[in-house]
């Protein structure tokens, strides 16, 4: 036994208990970080929301604004008759010259002074809460596209689509509002169209509300504004997150798991999208990731360090009762009543089996010297009576001798059959009570070459077992006497082929082993008692030896379910059927093999 541990490490009980404790604190605390990190998570995904939600909201508001501001001025235009007829005038015009030549016939046929639209549209261009970076007329006569340039407004009559308009620096990409114009003095009739337009680079400047990646899309899909410039993966998370709904998770990112908030407007043709990765959102919030990490961490470490003092205190103790072991091992029972056991001993098992340990070794050391002389007789006289003994492996070399001398004759059928008689003596001698049924067919075997080397050519047999049937515990020495009644009571040496076949195959879950031959049989009137001796026996003292033997060691041993059956071959013989039961009784195990 080892006297020599250093720590409590070397001691397998606490060395699996100590890691086991670290494993399961390690998933414990895992389970716990990933658990509260989770919970987190889905706070800070919830205020991106709402962060997303409540900045879209605001802007909705500004936008709502302007579509009040610049409705109230197209109002206002209704109520200025001269400002209404240069309006018109513009909206008629095809070029600047025919708009020049329209405010000349106005001017000739007005006693008042005429009025200037884009003078007086310029107010609006002033005025910072409007936000207004462009205004469109749009009539049968085309597009006029009114924009300011270094204070001062022009009106530019080239354009001939609103994707024109689009290209002009600075006029801005969202129509914030748009309202049909009529002639006051035939209010059927509509002279036209009166867009405002804003930028988004005005009117969604970058926000450190929301730190995460937007984008502002128009309603073909194509980006108006953005946080950042953006590669091309984000640009193709930004496409994904315009296909989905109002909130959801983003496929094919791998491991940078991605949301998406987006929010439609409901004043203007564009929407308005939010994307952050969670990788993103840890990084964010590393600080709180770090404090729930080194909690967790301190955690573990304490129950960890807690755990190895424990074990620690219980080794040192152990330690104690091995040594008095070892003492004992060696025989050195003196000292094992001189251990002090006074500081170490304890209300638990440990001082339990240590007082034990030393009471034991007490009591050992005064029967030891009381029992000693007496022993050392004893085993004198006992070795005397093993000298008397038949010694084994002096049958086993005398039986060698024998087969080397009928070697040496030329008589090899002797030498087989000696060495086959050697070799299951020796098979019988060192086979436990309980084997394999592989293990029992091939000693099966080894007796039967020993009776086909004595019977010579009148002899024949057939051993068969399925493989998946070799590991089936059995009992040993039970094949044998089987084969055995054959030669007995069946086997004609008159006849030229006497047959013995042993099979063994699967029925189910069942094993079925099956000893036929084609000898003489039981005679019909004689059948019935042969049964009724080998289920109840009877006074013959041979009752024992043969077919009752083996009926009551294999009932006992597979218990329910085991059936042995004889009887007559229809074509001559003799037929033995044993059913083995597909469960063995629990308490059946094979025991160690010599």
């Amino acid at each position: 036994m080892s006297k020599g541990h250093s720590t409590f490490l070397e001691y397998r009980i606490y060395r699996k208990k100590f890691l086991g404790t670290i494993i399961v604190v390690i998933v414990l605390c895992l389970s716990a970080f990933s658990g509260v990190l989770f919970f987190f998570i889905r706070n800070w995904v919830n205020d991106v929301q709402i962060q997303s939600q409540y900045r879209f909201q605001q802007k909705e508001r500004q936008l709502e604004n302007v579509q009040t501001w610049t409705r109230s001025y197209v109002e206002g235009l209704y109520t200025d008759a001269a400002l209404m007829e240069d309006l018109k005038a513009l909206f008629g015009a095809v070029n600047n010259q025919d708009y020049i030549a329209k405010r000349r016939e106005n001017s000739l046929n007005s006693d008042s002074e005429i009025r200037y639209v884009p003078a007086d549209i310029k107010k609006l261009f002033l005025d910072g809460r409007t936000k207004i970076c462009g205004v469109t007329l749009r009539s049968d006569n085309g597009i006029k596209a009114l924009r300011m340039t270094n204070y001062d407004l022009w009106v530019d009559f080239e354009c001939r689509t609103i994707e024109d308009v689009k290209t002009i620096p600075g006029f801005g990409d969202i129509m914030a509002s748009s309202y049909s114009v009529r002639d006051p003095d035939t209010m059927s009739i509509s002279m036209g169209t009166m867009d405002f337009w804003i930028s988004t680079a005005d009117f969604y400047e970058v926000n450190d509300e929301i730190n995460a990646s937007w984008g502002i899309f128009d309603a073909d899909g194509d980006m108006l504004a953005h946080s950042k410039m953006s590669p091309q993966q984000e640009a193709e998370l930004f496409q994904a997150a315009l296909r989905g709904v109002q909130f959801g998770w983003l496929e094919n990112t791998g491991s940078r798991r991605t949301f998406f908030t987006k929010h439609t407007s409901n004043q203007g043709t564009f929407s308005y999208v939010v994307i952050k990765s969670i990788g993103e959102l840890v990084a964010d919030n590393r600080y709180v990731v770090g404090v729930i990490g080194t909690t967790l961490f301190l955690i573990a470490f304490g129950i960890i360090l807690f755990t190895n003092m424990q074990l620690k205190a219980d080794y040192e103790f152990l330690s104690k009762i091995i040594h008095m072991l070892s003492h004992m091992e060696s025989g050195e029972f003196a000292d094992v009543q001189e251990e002090d056991l006074s500081s170490e001993r304890r209300k638990n098992e440990y001082g339990m089996i240590a007082v034990a340990l030393k009471d034991v070794g007490t009591k050992l050391q005064g029967h030891i010297q009381r029992e000693y002389v007496w022993k050392l007789k004893e085993q004198e006289t006992q070795m005397r009576a093993l000298q008397h003994q038949i010694n084994p492996h002096f049958l086993y070399n005398t039986l060698e001798t024998l087969r080397s001398r009928a070697l040496l004759e030329g008589d090899r059928d002797t030498a087989d059959a000696i060495a086959l008689l050697g070799a299951l003596y020796r098979a019988r001698t060192h086979t436990k009570d309980t084997i394999t049924l592989g293990e029992e067919f091939k000693l099966l075997e080894m007796y039967l070459k020993i009776m086909e080397l004595r019977f010579g050519d009148n002899f024949f047999y057939q051993v068969e077992l399925e493989d998946a049937l070799r590991e089936i515990p059995t009992v040993s020495f039970w094949l044998q006497p089987l084969a055995e009644n054959f030669f007995t009571h069946g086997f004609d040496r008159e006849s030229m082929y006497n047959l013995l076949i042993i099979s063994g195959h699967a029925q189910g879950p069942d094993t079925v082993i099956e000893i036929m031959d084609n000898g003489s049989g039981v005679p019909a009137d004689q059948l019935e008692q042969v049964q009724k001796t080998m289920r109840e026996g009877n006074d013959d003292p041979e009752a024992d030896i043969g077919l009752r033997n083996v009926y009551m060691r294999l009932n006992y041993f597979y218990g329910n379910g085991f059936k042995m059956e004889i009887g007559n071959n229809p074509e001559g013989g003799f037929k033995i059927s044993i059913l083995i039961p597909g469960k063995v009784e629990e308490d059946v195990h094979i025991g160690d093999r010599g």
